[in-house]
């Protein structure tokens, strides 16, 4: 049986969405098939960053390599964009003692009957029990992207706030931790400032737990009760199959410009 985790569930709700375009066999290949797919510049930052952090390794289990400037000569360094991460790192274990953070356990992996995942950091702070996600963002005050990291505008970025109320769910089966004697925080560090931080502590409303478990109950089912096949089906377009890894073996893959059809 398949679980669900916070990320194939953002990445589910976008391939059933009319506005997004996400192709079903690149998530049926990434989440069911282990198929590895590259890795944004981004991605190898926040990877390298967390790595700095807590020790924990991503999910393919490779030790993050940060990328160097002039490599090879006797000016050889790390390049900038990885040494503000590697400072930011720095920055959050000071972070952690002066606030006088207990770090119980990194990387713990959860999963109850149908959902899943993998907390960054589990903590006892003010003498409570927490998680504490771990976040490397060029949009730390962006208010506008649904990736931003601005304050007041979180209660309308779902995508972004669905990962504590799926942990704080699992803290709740894996851990015995009820919703209201447990905390929930994303530490958020800039990519441009490494000095630059936040620490956004997530209140969840029980009726938003119990949305959350109903929606995860109904993608569980409809994920264990089909073939896969029938769920996901290709959305070729130019865009996505250029650099896709499915690429030279996918029958639906395109080379051209698709004709797409407008009603006025």
């Amino acid at each position: 049986m398949h679980r669900i985790s916070q990320s194939f569930l953002k990445d589910f709700s976008d391939y059933k969405s009319d506005f997004v375009d996400v192709c079903g066999l690149q998530i049926k290949a990434k989440y069911f098939e282990g198929v590895e797919f590259p890795s944004s510049e981004a991605m190898d930052l926040g990877n390298y960053f967390e790595y700095k952090c807590t020790g924990s390794l991503p999910r393919n289990g490779k030790v993050p390599q940060p990328k160097f400037s002039y490599k090879g000569t006797a000016r050889e360094k790390l390049s900038a964009p990885f040494q503000r991460a590697e400072d930011s790192a720095m920055y959050f274990k000071d972070v952690v003692k002066e606030y006088g953070i207990e770090i119980i356990d990194v990387g713990v992996s959860l999963k109850n009957e149908q959902m899943n995942g993998i907390a960054d950091i589990y903590a006892k702070w003010n003498d409570r029990y927490c998680f504490i996600d771990l976040k490397y963002s060029g949009l730390i005050d962006n208010k506008w992207d649904e990736r931003g990291w601005e304050t007041n505008s979180l209660t309308e970025k779902h995508k972004l706030m669905i990962q504590g109320v799926q942990y704080t769910l699992l803290a709740k089966d894996c851990l015995n931790h009820e919703p209201e004697d447990f905390d929930f925080y994303y530490f958020v560090f800039s990519q441009s400032n490494p000095k630059q931080a936040k620490i956004i502590k997530q209140v969840i409303d029980e009726s938003t737990l119990e949305l959350h478990k109903n929606n995860v109950a109904f993608v569980y089912n409809q994920i264990n009760s089909n073939p896969l096949d029938k769920i996901f089906k290709a959305k070729p377009s130019l865009k996505n199959c250029s650099k896709c890894p499915l690429f030279d073996d996918c029958e639906y893959a395109t080379k051209l410009p698709l004709i797409e059809t407008v009603y006025y």
